[in-house]
């Protein structure tokens, strides 16, 4: 069986895997839950993830305008955060880009999201996770939620609740 045959990019590739998770990782209690399951899925998404980046590397290393970057993303990043995440009632989580946007009862949570990796934004009310490249600029980005939603893309998920469709 293959869980990541419709994913072009990376950006796909996290959605379904997040999407996966919440029907199949044994954290969530559901009925379907499966570690046999979810074993198979994780080693898929390796394989696919490291195609997909190998890919991206590609296309950034032929754009002369230097808005593709290389990425040194690993699959286990995104694995570790999903399931930190999982682990954790009460909260919404908005995939956006490369970016994981929680929101919800994350009071409660505040210190399990910042041992994950997770920044407070304040403008934005939110907190925020993506892998960090080394060199990379910093800044504080002026854009709102819904200027972020436009122009990424946005797929939100919350535990227990019904699950997107497929991409």
């Amino acid at each position: 069986m293959t869980y990541f045959t419709n994913c072009t990019t990376l950006d796909q590739l996290k959605a379904e895997y997040r999407r996966l998770c919440l029907i199949y990782h044994p954290d969530t209690g559901s009925d379907t839950a499966n570690t046999a399951t979810m074993a198979a899925i994780n080693a898929e998404h390796d394989r696919v993830f490291e195609q997909l980046k190998a890919e991206h590397n590609r296309k950034a290393a032929q754009d002369t305008t230097g808005r593709t970057r290389p990425t040194t993303e690993t699959p286990a990043e995104f694995r570790d955060i999903v399931a930190a995440l999982l682990k954790l009632d009460g909260l919404t989580v908005e995939l956006c880009g490369s970016w994981l946007w929680i929101g919800g009862d994350t009071r409660t949570h505040k210190d399990a999201l910042k041992a994950a990796g997770c920044s407070w934004a304040p403008k934005k009310q939110l907190w925020s996770w993506h892998h960090k490249e080394d060199g990379s600029p910093f800044f504080r980005g002026k854009r709102s939620m819904a200027e972020i939603r436009y122009k990424y893309g946005s797929q939100t998920f919350t535990a227990g609740a019904d699950l997107p469709a497929v991409i």
